[in-house]
């Protein structure tokens, strides 16, 4: 098969499926971290998508990657990764978060049952403890499912929530917590510059991708 015969394959393919995916070039650019003016390339046989990036929509699409490179009469309807796939994926985060305080709860109930008398806090503490541990799950699994933002989200919930924990756990009052609230802010000052420095490098990553895609 001829070079241009194969680009003119793969580009109808690429309208055909995402046409079926009722998405735009831009929304696709988005979910696989290149420019529209990327995929408008090889939707015009300009170009073609590396191998890479071929596996990533054919993963999107629920079809394989020789499905891109063979002519169809009737293109068969895609598996597309729906609203309820992505439900699916953040309901399985937060069972993951859920078992953490599973085991908060059975190491409180042990805990009382072997010491029913004991003074320590201990409800207070276990419970406390699971948050930040709940959240590094979350954490876990943003970063193999979620966006950018939602990393940040997390990563700020988890800084101010160590803080609290930090203050409950040393029994400081307001007075003397300060300071520990201003490590805290320079944390959070470092999460929002990670995040922006994470989100120029994605943005020049993409417009590099729309311009030197061959």
């Amino acid at each position: 098969m001829e070079e241009l015969e194969l680009k003119r394959i793969i580009a109808k393919n690429l309208v055909a499926y995402r046409k079926q995916a009722h998405m735009t070039q831009a929304e696709l650019a988005e979910k696989i971290n290149y420019s529209d003016k990327a995929v408008s390339k090889w939707e015009r046989a300009e170009g073609v998508p590396d191998v890479l990036v071929l596996h990533e929509l054919a993963e999107l699409y629920g079809v394989t990657v020789n499905d891109f490179l063979t002519e169809h009469a009737e293109l068969a309807p895609p598996k597309l990764k729906t609203k309820s796939f992505w439900a699916k994926r953040w309901l399985i985060t937060l069972l993951s978060a859920g078992l953490v305080f599973l085991i908060a709860t059975i190491i409180t109930v042990l805990w009382l049952l072997i010491d029913p008398h004991t003074s320590l806090p201990i409800v207070k503490f276990t419970y406390l403890a699971a948050l930040p541990v709940a959240l590094i799950v979350v954490l876990v699994f943003s970063c193999i499912w979620g966006k950018l933002w939602q990393r940040c989200l997390v990563v700020t919930a988890l800084v101010w929530t160590l803080c609290v924990l930090t203050q409950l756990i040393l029994g400081l009052t307001m007075s003397n917590a300060w300071l520990i609230y201003l490590v805290g802010a320079v944390l959070q000052i470092l999460v929002v510059m990670w995040y922006l420095l994470a989100f120029f490098r994605h943005r020049g990553r993409a417009k590099s991708n729309g311009t030197d895609e061959k």
